[in-house]
C-alpha cells in the first residue's frame, strides 16, 4: 500500500508543476505584467532571489498536484459509500491545498481572501466531481449494453 501511495505521490508531482506554471502564467498575462513572478508581492519578499522563489513555487506546485494525486485513492476503498468517499476526498483537499495555496502566496490571510478561495474550490471541485460522475455513468451504461447484447 505505502508504495502505491508512493507512486501516486510522485505521478502527481509532474501535473501540479504543469498546471502551476500555466495557472501563474496566465494570471501574470491577465494582469499585464511584463515580467513573470510565480506569485505576488508578499510572497517574493520572502525570497533574496528570484530563482529561490520559483524553485519554493515548484515544489508547492508538485506537493499540490501529489495531494490531488494521493487522494483519488479514496474513491477506491470499496467498503465506503461514494458520499463517504466524496466528503472525505473533498476535506483532505480543500484543507491541504488551502495550506499548500498560502503557502505558495495564492491569497493573504483574512477572512474575505479564504472564503473567496474556498468559493472557487468549491465551484473548481463540482465541475471536476460532476464531470467524473458523467465519465463513470456513460462507462457504466456502455458495459452495461454490451452485457446485455451477449444475452
Amino acid at each position: 500500500m505505502m508504495r502505491r501511495i508512493l507512486n501516486r505521490f510522485f505521478f502527481g508531482m509532474p501535473f501540479g508543476v504543469t498546471y502551476g506554471l500555466l495557472i501563474t502564467l496566465l494570471d501574470a498575462y491577465a494582469r499585464g505584467e511584463k515580467i513573470y513572478q510565480p506569485s505576488g508581492t508578499r510572497f517574493a519578499s520572502h525570497f533574496s532571489n528570484h530563482l529561490d522563489m520559483l524553485l519554493a513555487s515548484i515544489i508547492l506546485w508538485a506537493l499540490i498536484g501529489s495531494l490531488f494525486s494521493v487522494t483519488t485513492m479514496l474513491f477506491e476503498i470499496e467498503t465506503w459509500s461514494l458520499a463517504r468517499q466524496t466528503l472525505t476526498h473533498f476535506a483532505l483537499t480543500v484543507s491541504g491545498f488551502m495550506i499548500l495555496a498560502y503557502l505558495a502566496g495564492w491569497y493573504p490571510l483574512d477572512l474575505i481572501s479564504i472564503a473567496s478561495e474556498i468559493f472557487v474550490f468549491i465551484i473548481i471541485y463540482l465541475v471536476i466531481w460532476g464531470s467524473s460522475m458523467l465519465r463513470a455513468k456513460r462507462n457504466v451504461d456502455a458495459i452495461n449494453r454490451k452485457i446485455n447484447k451477449r444475452k
